[in-house]
């Protein structure tokens, strides 16, 4: 019981230290590379979308947690090499992801001493994926596995409570089996099925809109009219 104290204390002094708490969404498109393509087709582009809650900490540094949905699929209709071309192989996967990440602002944001509406930033965190949808060729494996957002973006400040944002990013996982195959026992005409050393990554890239909730601070302290509390007093 104390330790859920002290955790929902803690929780209380982050946001209440906050300037600013946003939230909002946006939509965008998805990628993925591994055994089957080397880097994103526009081909096979996909659908994405994102929720999130972020916590502004200062100008320059905020931190955002996220619930992205991406579908992710790819073909060796356009084969990268002579494996691909043997191999014939296809996937349409969906992703849900949870993660967290620091923002960094390299330029001062939302600061009312300077005139800034917009600011580029890079992103970096953690978060987890639960992968459907996909059907291992040679061994089992968990379907929540870890991963690395990086990336970054641009937001451009609409109003005092309407914020503007587009970003790229990258998720580096630590697992082969994204799009469902790697190497194994099996051979076709004498090439591997995958590349056990090239680990999957997917993308995703998207705009968003999200509202601040403005904490307005008061221009003058409250100073109490000591003759009005004198009559009263009298009285």
């Amino acid at each position: 019981m104390k330790k859920l104290i002290l955790v929902v204390f803690l929780g209380i002094s982050i946001v209440s230290k906050a300037q600013f708490i946003e939230f909002g969404g946006g939509i965008g498109a998805s990628h993925y590379t591994g055994d089957l393509v080397h880097y994103p087709h526009l081909e096979m582009t996909r659908p994405g979308a994102t929720g999130f809650l972020r916590l502004n900490f200062s100008n320059i540094v905020s931190f955002k947690t996220a619930f992205t949905y991406l579908n992710l699929s790819a073909s060796d209709d356009a084969f990268i090499d002579a494996l691909g071309e043997q191999r014939q192989y296809s996937f349409n996967h969906n992703v849900y992801e949870l993660s967290g990440v620091f923002e960094y602002h390299f330029l001062s944001y939302r600061s009312d001493k300077t005139r800034n509406k917009w600011a580029p930033y890079a992103l970096l965190g953690l978060g987890f994926a639960g992968v459907q949808g996909v059907e291992p060729t040679y061994e089992e494996f968990n379907k929540l596995q870890v991963v690395l957002p990086m990336g970054g973006g641009v937001k451009y400040e609409l109003t005092k409570q309407l914020t503007l944002g587009f970003e790229l990013a990258a998720r580096k996982t630590f697992f082969d089996y994204l799009d469902g195959i790697s190497d194994g026992d099996t051979r076709i005409k004498n090439y591997q099925y995958g590349n056990p050393n090239d680990k999957d990554w997917y993308f995703y890239s998207g705009i968003s809109l999200s509202y601040v909730l403005y904490k307005i601070p008061c221009p003058y302290p409250y100073v109490p009219n000591r003759a009005i509390l004198s009559r009263i007093r009298a009285n």
